[in-house]
């Protein structure tokens, strides 16, 4: 079963390249920010849109942001677009925020691997 995945991120927290979106089965959808505290409840729901099952935001740790409270402003968007998604009758699991340590691509990389996994349990649900 082929899923997708969108993943909305600051710069900062991303460094993973092809060969280690490779090795998830499925599409991802990366779309990086100069700071996750950018990404608007817009540009998650936009992300569904194009197709993806589930979407990761992820921002950097609450002490290591490079503007300060980025991060805090991302995870709310995240609760924001969680209750549109249920109000139109989705799971708000579906959209998850990841708070990282930037440069890291391991930590990355794992949540990544959760995301497609909330994926693939939705694709199953439908």
């Amino acid at each position: 079963m082929s899923v997708t995945i969108g993943i909305l991120c600051c710069h900062y927290t991303n460094q993973a390249g092809e060969e280690d979106f490779r090795l998830i089965p499925g599409t991802v959808i990366v779309k990086r920010y100069p700071c996750s505290g950018h990404i608007e409840v817009v540009d998650i729901l936009k992300t569904f849109e194009e197709g993806a099952e589930a979407v990761l935001v992820a921002g950097c740790e609450k002490e290591s942001c490079h503007n300060l409270s980025g991060s805090s402003r991302a995870e709310k968007k995240v609760l924001g677009a969680r209750k549109i998604l249920e109000e139109i009758g989705l799971e708000g699991e579906r959209v998850r925020f990841a708070f990282l340590p930037r440069l890291d691509t391991g930590p990355f990389m794992a949540e990544v691997k959760k995301t497609f996994e909330t994926a693939l349990k939705m694709k199953s649900k439908s």
